[in-house]
């Protein structure tokens, strides 16, 4: 027999990957934390000394707390590990734990204060923290200063665990748990009993279902009226997000609202009236007759913003442009050796008189030369002139085009934080904008909201032109602002449609002209592709991994060997939708793997980030002034933060901020909107039908500066180009502008 003590297996401590456990254990270490998830890996010993690691939403537990913990174990790199289905504090049984408990627990306790405590009350401590707490002025060292700390610490611990204990007991798991909690705090509970629906619209990962769920496990009856109210509400708040709809005709509405609900739709409508009673919802009626439904803020929105539109061409009258004027831009042009189409000069002329005018036009005709020349005539006459783009790539785009300054909108509009740090813009109707002419580029992009937000701030005396191209895709919000302004047909709109000599010859232009017009691109022969001249380029494609082979082998290797051009800042590629395979975040990987292989990881967030990898800003930033859309590379990661070069600036990234970056050696092509690129590559598959349509093929081949590549095949390329149908959008600002003006 041998010497060697034998280990005694434990039945209910087992590691057996997939078994359930639980225990009482203390937590002896912090390995990590993500302060974004509040997902974290915590060591802990059991009170029979056993070791072992746990993960999961773990962030409020540190080291020395007490905990019952329940879970399930799994196999990871690191071992085997629980993860954690429950995990509460546990009020421990002996002094020392006591002592621990105290110390750890709270605020201006330390080692030798709790052991003061515990001598003085023993096993009755807990209770007279919560019965009687005035009597620890008892113990040496606390004061009613450092008392009034020590209770407001416990209080708020006790609340949180005790909120804990009542969503678990409702069925809410964890991790949703300590998700509210971080987001709510103790408001969570009235929440859940009042208005746990307002979870589908303000919390991340919870959409109608969700809630629904959870509303359930809180007491709420199928044919709750708030239960129907809230789907009602919904399916036109869904209709907004998801379809960039104002409002939904009352019958589609009815039947989406039924089958969120999955309830019959006769039982839909006396609800319709309760709401529209109480002017949470508004009818209408369109140009048929037909009942229209909008939430209440948007058919307010709609109306402000035609009412804007109407004060501004009403304010004064507009000038005559008359013979000076002409002898201008002639000068203008002579000066820039250019010659202007009759349809530029008209424009400049209109903008420089008119208090209000829209200018679109498709690739090659002339809108950035047309803008350069404008702005040198308003200087020319001391008229102030400002530049602004809905993004920061198509302002920094603006700017360098035009030699002028170029801000983003929110950045024009000075969008600030408040003490309660929510956002809003300072400039408005009671703080106007200086008076002067403001010309905004790209208007396509412009939703409902910030078009708003841009005309009341504008000043009586100031005059705006919106430059554009209406054909490509819809602002990512709600409307279709710049479509709404032209076929109002009541401010002046300047359509170029002449495509000069030099972007004629341009086979991009050719082609983008051609699919808005419905017509298959013109695709170059073997040997006109053979030529390193070529700009446009189209590959077969039968499967979606057939194109991920063909976008690794174009980006990574032939275009960079046959055009001299780097993959990870001058190639662009561009997808219809995020996920599967043929996706944004799939190509992602690939192209991280293949471009930067070698960079070293960043242990920040959530996300697979190396050094060295190409980013794209997912949000405006006005702290550190980048923007939606800006793209740049990570240069340095080390205590908790990165620097990423956005083309020679450097910006600062702490943990929080970091979430809003993600890889963009590919992004969607509504992500694209706005910029340009050297070259593009877009994916266009049979399996992403459902989400291609001409102007979203229209909008990436626009992107291309010099070479643009489809890998697709002719079927699924000759329906997209032929559907033109899912670019309508359920908005009445047109007719709305017509009545106000």
């Amino acid at each position: 027999m041998s010497d060697t003590p034998q280990k005694i297996p434990l039945p209910s401590f087992e590691r057996k990957i997939g078994d359930s456990v639980q225990t009482t254990a203390r937590i002896t270490r912090v390995r990590y934390v993500n302060p974004e998830n509040s997902y974290a890996i915590l060591d802990a010993v059991t009170r029979k000394r056993i070791p072992f690691t746990m993960v999961g939403t773990l962030a409020l537990f540190k080291v020395d707390d007490e905990v019952r913990v329940k879970g399930t174990w799994v196999d990871s790199k690191y071992g085997v590990q629980l993860k954690v289905d429950t995990c509460e504090i546990a009020l421990p049984t002996s002094s020392v734990g006591m002592v621990r408990f105290l110390s750890s627990q709270l605020t201006g306790i330390g080692i030798r204060m709790a052991e003061r405590i515990i001598e003085r009350f023993g096993d009755e401590t807990i209770n007279i923290f919560d019965h009687d707490p005035e009597r620890l002025l008892e113990v040496q060292g606390i004061t009613e200063k450092k008392l009034k700390i020590i209770l407001r610490d416990w209080e708020e611990k006790q609340g949180n665990r005790q909120i804990f204990v009542y969503l678990q007991g409702h069925g809410l798991s964890y991790d949703l748990s300590a998700k509210l909690i971080g987001i709510y705090g103790k408001k969570i509970v009235t929440i859940l009993n009042q208005q746990p629906y307002l979870l589908s619209k303000e919390v991340t990962g919870i959409g109608f279902k969700r809630a629904d769920q959870i509303a359930m496990q809180m007491g709420i009856k199928p044919d709750d009226p708030m239960r129907i109210e809230a789907g009602i509400d919904y399916a036109l708040y869904d209709a907004e997000n998801n379809e960039g709809h104002c409002y939904l005709p009352k019958p589609i509405l009815i039947e989406n609202a039924a089958r969120l609900l999955q309830i019959d739709a006769s039982c839909i409508q006396p609800y319709i009236n309760d709401l529209i009673n109480r002017r949470s919802i508004r009818r209408d009626v369109d140009d048929d007759g037909e009942t229209i439904i909008y939430r209440s803020f948007l058919w307010n929105l709609e109306c402000s913003v035609a009412q804007e539109i109407a004060r501004m061409i009403h304010a004064s009258s507009h000038s005559c442009p008359g013979e000076e004027d002409m002898e201008r831009i002639q000068r203008i042009e002579n000066r820039f050796g250019i010659e202007l189409a009759e349809s530029q000069r008209k424009a400049v002329l209109t903008g420089l008189s008119e208090k209000f005018m829209v200018i679109t036009g498709g690739p090659g005709t002339g809108k950035t030369t047309l803008v350069k020349v404008f702005v040198a005539a308003a200087e020319e006459q001391n008229i102030p002139i400002f530049l602004a783009a809905p993004t920061g790539r198509a302002a920094k785009r603006l700017s360098e085009t035009t030699g002028h300054e170029a801000r983003t909108i929110h950045r024009l509009l000075e969008y600030a934080y408040s003490d309660d740090a929510h956002g809003a813009f300072t400039r408005n109707q009671d703080n106007p904008l200086e008076s002067g002419i403001y010309v905004i580029d790209e208007s396509s992009m412009i939703d409902l909201m910030l078009m708003r937000s841009l005309l009341v701030a504008l000043p009586n005396d100031a005059r705006i032109v919106f430059v554009g191209d209406v054909d490509q895709l819809p602002s990512v919000g709600m409307g279709t602002v710049l479509k709404d302004l032209i076929a109002s047909q009541s401010v002046p709109v300047i359509r170029l449609e002449t495509v000069f000599r030099q972007a004629e010859q341009s086979l991009i232009v050719q082609n983008a002209h051609r699919i808005n017009s419905g017509l298959y691109p013109i695709v170059p022969t073997r040997e006109q592709m053979a030529d390193p001249k070529c700009e446009f380029y189209l590959f077969n494609a039968g499967t979606s991994e057939h194109a991920e082979f063909l976008v690794e082998q174009l980006v990574c290797e032939k275009l960079p060997k046959r055009y001299g051009i780097n993959p990870m800042t001058d190639i662009q590629v561009l997808c219809p939708m995020r996920q599967n395979t043929g996706g944004v975040e799939h190509l992602n990987q690939i192209l991280q793997n293949k471009l930067n292989p070698h960079g070293a990881p960043i242990e920040m967030g959530y996300q697979d980030f190396r050094l060295g990898d190409r980013v794209m800003q997912l949000r405006n930033d006005y702290d550190r002034d980048v923007y939606n859309g800006d793209i740049g590379t990570i240069i340095e990661a080390d205590k908790g933060k990165i620097l990423v070069d956005f083309e020679g600036r450097i910006v600062e990234y702490n943990k929080k901020a970091i979430e809003n970056l993600v890889l963009s050696y590919a992004c969607t092509v509504h992500k694209s909107q706005g910029s340009e690129y050297p070259a593009v590559v877009c994916i266009f598959l049979r399996g992403q039908s459902f989400m291609l349509q001409r102007n979203l093929i229209y909008t990436a081949l626009t992107r291309a500066r010099k070479i643009a590549i489809f890998i697709t095949d002719q079927y699924t390329l000759k329906s997209a180009i032929d559907n033109n149908r899912p670019a309508t959008r359920y908005t009445r600002l047109a007719r709305r502008i017509i009545d106000a003006v």
